[in-house]
Order: structure tokens, then C-alpha cells, then sequence
């Protein structure tokens, strides 16, 4: 199953392309350098990404040409923070110090703006007016649905006679 990788809020394609393998995002060397300053594959497969002053080492799935990595554990490795969309099958990777969560904060009011102390008094809505009933004429309409030839309701047997 094939999944998209967003790093610092830009998607990026690779070929081969990422995918889902076994519960995890894998990932080739090219798709590594988008993230990563330098990427070296070891004499024995291993992936070696360097950030900055940061060096990570991931070993590759085998029988996979080109390699193939687990991107998550790289990314974090080398500092990132990952989130995972399910239902979009997307791999976010945020570098840096925008990567932690901003802290909510009210939002700010506009200069001029009243406050509820000195806000004037809204006018009172008018209550609502019912509306005229309308009038229908001519030939009844035949009714839409059948009505049953037995009651579904019991009726009482008839006792003696009616005068």
C-alpha cells in the first residue's frame, strides 16, 4: 500500500515510491535525502542519514532493491517530530523548532473592538408571526396510501340489536 510523505509541510515524491510494509512507512535512500544532509549506504546494506550534527543508523528490509527503510525511526532519529494520518496513508515529518507544538492562545481582539461590559444592548427580536394557513380548493386528492379492508384495531363484537 502506498503512502505520501509531507517533510516541513511539502510533499515529497520518490521512486520507488514510500509504502506500508509490515505496520511501517519504508522508504528508498532518495526519499532519506529529502530530509536528511547526507546519505550513505554501507558496504553491509545500512543506511547511514546525517542532519546537522546528528548521524542515524537503519538497516534496511531485506531482499528489497533499492533499499528500503522504516522512515519514522530515521526521522525521529535525526530529530524530527512524526505524525501518522490513517485514513490518508501520510507520514509527516517536522524539523526544527516550529516542529513542537504551539502553545493555544486566546485570540487577539481588534482595537476598537467593544468589550462585554461595554457593549450596547441588542435589540429585542420580534416574536415569531404564524403564518397564514393556506387554502386549498377544487376536487379532493385521492388519498396515498390504501385503506386496510379489516381494521387493525379490535372490534367489539356486536351483543344484542340496535333500536
Amino acid at each position: 500500500m502506498l503512502a505520501a510523505v509531507i517533510v516541513d509541510g511539502a510533499l515529497v515524491p520518490s521512486i520507488p515510491p514510500a509504502s506500508i510494509l509490515a505496520g511501517r512507512v519504508v522508504g528508498p535512500p532518495r526519499l532519506i535525502a529529502a530530509f536528511a544532509d547526507q546519505v550513505v549506504i554501507g558496504t553491509d546494506g545500512t543506511v547511514i542519514a546525517r542532519r546537522g550534527a546528528l548521524t542515524c543508523t537503519a538497516v534496511p528490509l531485506s531482499g528489497a532493491d533499492p533499499p528500503l527503510v522504516a522512515l519514522a525511526p530515521l526521522a525521529r532519529c535525526l530529530g524530527a517530530t512524526v505524525g501518522w494520518d490513517a485514513r490518508a496513508h501520510t507520514l509527516a515529518l517536522a524539523f526544527g523548532p516550529e516542529a513542537a507544538l504551539p502553545t493555544p492562545t486566546p485570540p487577539a481582539v481588534p482595537p476598537g473592538t467593544p468589550t462585554p461590559s461595554t457593549a450596547s444592548p441588542e435589540p429585542a427580536t420580534p416574536p415569531p408571526t404564524a403564518s397564514p394557513r393556506p387554502v386549498l380548493s377544487g376536487a379532493p386528492m385521492p388519498r396515498r396510501t390504501a385503506i386496510p379492508a379489516v381494521p387493525s384495531w379490535p372490534v367489539p363484537a356486536a351483543t344484542g340489536s340496535r333500536s
